[in-house]
C-alpha cells in the first residue's frame, strides 16, 4: 500500500493532502469522505511537525524605530521571539465489520463501516480544533477554547457578548471587536443553530449593511460569509451534538443555554493543525479467533497558534434574533 510521506514539505490544506495520497490507497477515500463532512477540515491548513513537536517562534515584542541627528548613533531596538512548541498526540482506531455482513453485502458492507469511521473522525477532529484541552486530558492537543482566556479589553482575546445571567443575544458591535482582534483574520467558526438568524439578518440591510454575503466554497457548497470572511459551522446535522451547541454557562452565570463565536487566521503563522505520522487506513484481514474483518486508522496531530493573535472568542451568545 502506497502512503504519505512522513513529512509535509510545505504548508497544505486537506483538500491538497487527499491529493497527495495514491489513488489506490484506501487513506485516499477515507481522507476525502472526512473533507466532505467537516468545513473546519477544508479550511485549516496542515504543516509538518518532526520528533512529534513543532518548534516555531512567535513575536513578543518588537523592535524600536527611530530618527538620529547628525553625528549620532543609529537606532539599535531588537525585537524578541518567544520559543515555542506544540506536541502531536496518537490515535489508534479499529474497524471491525463483522464478516457475516461483508458475506451479505459484498465490500459494501466493509466501506459502510469505513465510512462511518471517516465521519466520526473528521467531527472529532473537528472538535478538536475548537474544545479540546490538555490540562483537562493530557492525551489531547489544546484547541481554540482554552487558548482564549485573556479578557484584557482591547489587546486581549476573550470578549463577553453578554455579562447578564444567561447571556444575550449576538450584537453585531461585538462581532466587529472580535473581528479586530485578530491578525489577518480567515474565518470565522460560529453555532450551527446560528445559521437561520443569519438567512434572517441578510434580509434587514438597515442593520447589516451589506456586510452578509452569500457564496459558494471550493467544491461549491453554499455559505454566508459576514465581513468578507466564510462562515464555518463544522459539519452537517447528525446524531452527534453540534460542533458548538448552546450549552455553555454566560460569563453572568444561569443556565447553559450560550455558545461561543471564533474569529480565527486560518494561515501559515497563524493557527494550523500539525502532523507528525500520516493518516493512514491499513486493511489488516480477518481478526484470529473472531468474526471480524479488521481495518487500522492511525494518525498522530495537533494544533499549533504561531501568531499570538490568530484567534479570538466571543462567549455568551443566545440563540436569538441579531442585534446591532
Amino acid at each position: 500500500m502506497v502512503s504519505l510521506t512522513t513529512t509535509i514539505t510545505t504548508p497544505t490544506n486537506f483538500v491538497e493532502y487527499a491529493k497527495s495520497i495514491d489513488v489506490n490507497d484506501p487513506t485516499r477515500t477515507f481522507v476525502e469522505n472526512m473533507i466532505d463532512e467537516s468545513d473546519v477540515m477544508r479550511a485549516i491548513p496542515i504543516m509538518a511537525a518532526e520528533r512529534g513537536k513543532r518548534a516555531y517562534m512567535d513575536i513578543a515584542s518588537l523592535p524600536t524605530v527611530g530618527f538620529r541627528g547628525l553625528n549620532e548613533a543609529g537606532n539599535q531596538g531588537l525585537g524578541s521571539f518567544n520559543l515555542r512548541e506544540e506536541d502531536t498526540f496518537f490515535i489508534d482506531d479499529y474497524i471491525f465489520a463483522d464478516r457475516a455482513m461483508i458475506d451479505r453485502l459484498g465490500p459494501e458492507g466493509k466501506y459502510k463501516q469505513e465510512k462511518l469511521k471517516s465521519t466520526a473522525l473528521a467531527q472529532f477532529f473537528s472538535q478538536n480544533v475548537i474544545k479540546s484541552d490538555n490540562s483537562a486530558n493530557v492525551r489531547t492537543p489544546n484547541g481554540m477554547q482554552p487558548r482564549c482566556s485573556d479578557a484584557t479589553a482591547i489587546t486581549g482575546n476573550f470578549i463577553v457578548n453578554n455579562a447578564a445571567s444567561g447571556g444575550g443575544a449576538l450584537s453585531l458591535a461585538n462581532l466587529d471587536k472580535l473581528y479586530w482582534l485578530v491578525n489577518r483574520p480567515t474565518h470565522w467558526i460560529m453555532p450551527r443553530g446560528m445559521m437561520p438568524q443569519w438567512d434572517t439578518v441578510a434580509r434587514n440591510n438597515t442593520l447589516v449593511n451589506q456586510t452578509v454575503a452569500y457564496a459558494e466554497d471550493d467544491v461549491g457548497r453554499r455559505i454566508i460569509k459576514f465581513k468578507g470572511l466564510p462562515i464555518l459551522f463544522g459539519y452537517e446535522p447528525d446524531d452527534s451534538p453540534d460542533l458548538l451547541p448552546f450549552n455553555e454557562v454566560a460569563s453572568g452565570g444561569g443556565g447553559a443555554v450560550t455558545s461561543s463565536i471564533y474569529c480565527v487566521s486560518f494561515r501559515e503563522g497563524g493557527f494550523y493543525a500539525i502532523e507528525q505520522t500520516p493518516l493512514s487506513v491499513m486493511p489488516e484481514g480477518p481478526t484470529v479467533g473472531q468474526p471480524f474483518d479488521s481495518t487500522h486508522i492511525k494518525w498522530d496531530y495537533g494544533f499549533a497558534r504561531e501568531h499570538p493573535k490568530a484567534l479570538a472568542r466571543l462567549s455568551s451568545i443566545t440563540n436569538a434574533a441579531i442585534v446591532a
